[in-house]
């Protein structure tokens, strides 16, 4: 999924669209009209921004374990599943 994807979905927003997603304003604003109240593209922006890879959670829980550091939800979750 997307990153663009996945910040709609934690912004409670979904729409299709045909394509590859949006990578600037201009081409959001151009397919926004099909999102029911529309977030701004700066808060998808945001949302983009606090979205991490699934790889660098792995290095950080594996770090974090080697120095016996307690890991986040989201590191535990990604080496278990």
């Amino acid at each position: 999924m997307a990153k663009f994807d996945e910040a709609l979905v934690k912004l409670g927003k979904t729409f299709q669209y045909e394509g590859n997603p949006p990578t600037n304003e201009t081409e959001y604003d151009a397919m926004k009209s099909n999102i029911n109240s529309a977030p701004t593209w700066s808060e998808i922006e945001t949302a983009m921004d606090s979205i991490i890879d699934p790889e660098t959670l792995k290095a950080n829980a594996k770090a974090k374990l080697i120095a016996g550091e307690a890991l986040t939800e989201d590191e535990a979750n990604t080496i278990v599943l």
